[in-house]
């Protein structure tokens, strides 16, 4: 994550014949910026990935790291945990919230709710750690420093801004060219 915001900003102004940021600000191109790396960790997995140690707690339910979108490991003990579907676990054994509990993770589960996860089995009261690799949301971007996504998905980011600001000017042929750019974000 070694692209510099500046290099993006430049790139971008370049395109929309705007190096003077006289038709728009560099607080837009920032916050579409941001907004491109929020997009692309919601939709590209390995866009924006880190491992976090977790200090489980006694039973199945666990809380996220802070800022996780979606977790994609979980290891304890660099065991690995196999992700499971919950429903299926409820119905091959409905009692498993509450026992058997132990302080190894065989498997884990999402959960509707954004911010929990559960894992079994449940954890004793003395719970073991684990490691949660899981996508996050990027800080959001400032001209100075750099992206917050891998450094192959800058051409994403400045296309994500581009879209955004063709949509954003009036001109008959800019709606063309967002669609171009959106097409080129999310394709």
């Amino acid at each position: 994550m070694t692209v510099a915001v500046s290099t993006v900003l430049t790139n971008v102004k370049t395109a929309l014949n705007d190096a003077n940021l006289v038709h728009w600000t560099e607080a837009e191109l920032l916050a579409w910026g941001s907004e491109a790396q929020t997009e692309l960790a919601k939709i590209t997995p390995d866009a924006a990935v880190k491992s976090t140690t977790v200090q489980l707690v006694a039973g199945a339910k666990q809380t996220k790291p802070t800022g996780a979108l979606t977790i994609l490991d979980v290891r304890v003990g660099g065991v690995p945990a196999t992700p499971c579907d919950r429903a299926a676990l409820d119905r091959f054994s409905s009692g498993w919230v509450s026992s058997p509990t132990g302080t190894t993770v065989k498997h884990w589960m999402d959960d509707p709710d954004p911010t929990i996860f559960y894992v079994y089995p449940a954890q004793s009261a003395s719970p073991a750690s684990a490691v949660v690799t899981h996508t996050y949301v990027p800080d959001a971007l400032t001209a100075q420093g750099n992206l917050g996504v891998r450094d192959i998905y800058a051409a994403k980011v400045e296309d994500y801004i581009l879209y955004r600001a063709f949509a954003k000017d009036t001109e008959a042929a800019s709606a063309e060219r967002a669609v171009a750019f959106r097409q080129a974000f999310y394709g």
